[in-house]
């Protein structure tokens, strides 16, 4: 209520400056917003672009100029072209099925749609009469929207038509990190436009934006800052997952349309702020929590960008001169809040240099100008509940991924010294323009204070443990998979995927060993597969596999962790909805995420990925989806399981130690015959 009384006063503030100035230049508006809307998998699944078109479908000229059109001639098109004084241009495309029906909008999925809303009144018997349509200007040939060439057009049609003093554009649709790429164009096999050709087709275009809104997940990165800071004044966008139903279009157009004259900032903030009121006010408590928004100074983003550098100069130097350093150094990157269950591999920057305890390690004066930089380019932040901490603007730390995504990365941000220490940690091979800047690092794998040395143990309440000695250091983090053995066919069935816990030995050393093995969670008394995707974040977030009607999909789990005064370790669970997860072929993040209420009466059943590769199910009984999931934790039952451990350094490679069989009848361990779980284990990195 607070928020939008404040709107509503400085709408009221304002509104002499856009009376004032509406009419001040004739023909030439104000603004042209020019919408990329491609509508992908989002509209054809669950009409989410239809759903923003419907929101700018209420947008009506501002109550206090109307007036003045009584005293206009505006009976032609020409002439309704001339006092508007904020273009809205929307393309459509990209989808194999729209939704548009019911708001009187034929999008044709085998053509591209260029459309203009019009929401002038018109003199109709001499009384005042809104007309708001979407009018169709073009129908072009099919293509690609993750064509760089088809975006290239569209601006140069909006500019050429709709000039305007100042432009913004929308891209609408999925994101993600500068190693995977947006815009995913579901009838083209899932193109994608990459970050370096979003560069070459705004540069291609000739325009200069004044915002760029990026109405999609993950995009307030460096890496898509850098890209177009020559095109764009102002980035808009969010570090995290953006929900399915976008941002607060309806509004945030509403209010640029009744004050045209203000900048692009002041549009950022518009977005930002009406965006998390609309969550605030929508029943899904996870993007509610998630919800993160900012505002990017692009013409300040080279100065972060060169802080940026040579911090990893210094990371670099660390590996030549001083590796134990790289240790504390490598620390700062990986312990930095991640966004979007880890897989985009985006790290919020603020937290790195905010880390208190980097100041001891780290040059004081390069420190403060890195935290200058930061804050100087991002001028404003939306946070929700469970992304305090975000500064606004991320940054992409793909060691560990493969050779094909750090090639694309490489092309989307070519720095030097960065692409050199990603060349030395991983299996990549940098392009060799690198090494004319700079010298060749050497290769992790030459450097015996970086290595990891991994020995058997048994702990002392009799489950197989890790040491590490004092290479502990060195490794990030060690999970365990459990699996149940089938006593018919012997196929392996998951259970869960987890993380380890800490535990002392008799000689008070430090082993780790899965934890709460022989406690799982359950769902409305029914075991299920509990795999975690991300550990970084609080809530934990799990993925709980699931088949509703004859949909493969994910329930949401947060896992929340308290300890009481006495030290008991209390662990809870939530459901925040079904999240279909991440597209196989791009990898980006799926932007929905429905609440279970909608479901309520569907027939559903837990799934149980079979095999280590996991492929296919094994199907738990059928139920019936209630309007709320409750997990509990109870003992395993009895069966014969299988548990492995995972090892991943600091380098984001990771090791698999053997399979451990072992029977539990309930109360004891059981293992074969001739078991040992002794001596040290040489790792086999896989990135």
């Amino acid at each position: 209520m607070k928020k939008r009384l404040v709107w509503i006063l400085l709408a009221a503030a304002l509104a002499a400056l856009a009376f004032a100035s509406c009419f001040a230049e004739g023909e030439t508006a104000e603004w042209t917003v020019l919408v990329y809307l491609c509508g992908s998998d989002l509209e054809s699944k669950y009409g989410y672009a239809s759903l923003n078109l419907e929101e700018i479908s209420h947008i009506t000229y501002p109550y206090y100029l109307m007036p003045l059109y009584t005293e206009k001639d505006v009976s032609t098109e020409d002439s309704l072209r001339d006092v508007g004084r904020v273009n809205i241009l929307v393309e459509t495309g990209g989808s194999s099925e729209w939704h548009s029906q019911d708001l009187d909008i034929d999008v044709f999925p085998d053509a591209l749609q260029r459309w203009r809303y019009n929401y002038f009144p018109l003199g109709v018997d001499g009384e005042e009469q809104a007309e708001r349509t979407f009018r169709l200007m073009e129908t072009l040939p099919l293509q690609s929207m993750a064509d760089p060439e088809a975006l290239t057009d569209f601006l140069r049609w909006g500019m050429r038509e709709f000039p305007a003093k100042k432009y913004a554009l929308v891209l609408w649709g999925h994101g993600g990190s500068a190693e995977t790429g947006l815009l995913f164009d579901e009838l083209y096999d899932g193109d994608l436009m990459y970050q370096y050709e979003l560069q070459q087709a705004l540069r291609d275009s000739g325009i200069y934006l004044e915002a760029l809104i990026a109405d999609a997940c993950q995009l307030a990165s460096l890496e898509t800052a850098w890209s177009v800071r020559d095109c764009a004044h102002w980035l808009v966008a969010s570090e995290e997952i953006v929900p399915g139903e976008g941002s607060a279009f309806g509004d945030w157009l509403q209010a640029l349309v009744n004050h045209p004259a203000l900048d692009g900032e002041w549009l950022g903030q518009c977005i930002c702020n009406m965006t998390e009121e609309k969550y605030s006010n929508l029943d899904n408590d996870f993007f509610r929590q998630t919800l993160t928004w900012s505002v990017i100074d692009l013409t300040k983003i080279d100065r972060m960008v060169t802080a940026f550098g040579k911090m990893i100069q210094v990371l670099n130097n660390s590996l030549i001169v001083k590796p134990e350093a790289t240790r504390i150094l490598t620390r700062y990157l990986l312990d930095a809040d991640r966004y979007g269950d880890s897989r985009q591999n985006l790290r919020d920057l603020g937290s790195v240099l905010y880390n208190p305890e980097i100041v001891a390690t780290m040059d004081l004066d390069l420190l403060n100008e890195a935290i200058d930089a930061l804050s100087d380019a991002v001028v404003y932040v939306s946070r929700g509940s469970g992304r305090t901490s975000s500064r606004g603007l991320s940054f992409c730390y793909p060691a560990g991924d493969d050779p094909d995504k750090l090639d694309t990365y490489a092309r989307s941000f070519p720095m030097p010294h960065y692409l050199a220490w990603l060349d030395a940690i991983s299996e990549w091979e940098a392009p060799e323009w690198i090494y004319e800047y700079m010298e060749r690092l050497p290769e992790i794998d030459t450097i015996e204070a970086l290595q990891v040395t991994i020995e058997k143990r048994m702990a002392v309440d009799g489950l197989p443990a890790l040491y590490f000695g004092n290479t502990n250091a060195n490794v990030n983090d060690i999970f365990y998979t459990l699996y149940g053995e089938d006593p018919s066919t012997g196929t392996l069935q998951l259970i869960g995927r987890s993380d380890c816990i800490m535990q002392f030995s008799e000689q008070m050393e430090m082993l780790w060993e899965a934890d709460d093995l022989l406690t799982r969670p359950a769902i409305e008394g029914d075991f299920c597969c509990m795999d975690l995707v991300d550990n970084s974040t609080s809530p934990r977030l799990y993925n709980i596999p699931i088949q509703i009607n004859s949909d493969i999909v994910n329930l949401r789990c947060g896992q929340i962790i308290s300890y009481a005064q006495d030290g008991t370790r209390n662990v809870e669970y939530e459901i925040y909805g079904v999240w279909e997860g991440y597209d196989a072929d791009s990898d980006l993040p799926n932007r929905n995420v429905e609440r279970l209420a909608i479901m309520a009466g569907r027939e559903y059943r837990l799934l149980f990925p079979l095999g280590t590769d996991r492929a296919g199910f094994a199907y738990g009984p059928t139920r019936t989806v209630p309007r709320a999931l409750s997990v509990k934790t109870a003992q395993l039952p009895a069966a014969t399981y299988c548990l492995q451990y995972e090892v991943r350094d600091l380098f984001m490679r990771t090791t698999k130690l053997e399979m451990i069989k072992f029977t539990w009848d309930g109360q004891t361990i059981t293992y074969p015959d001739g078991f040992t779980w002794e001596g040290m284990v040489e790792p086999e990195w896989d990135r």
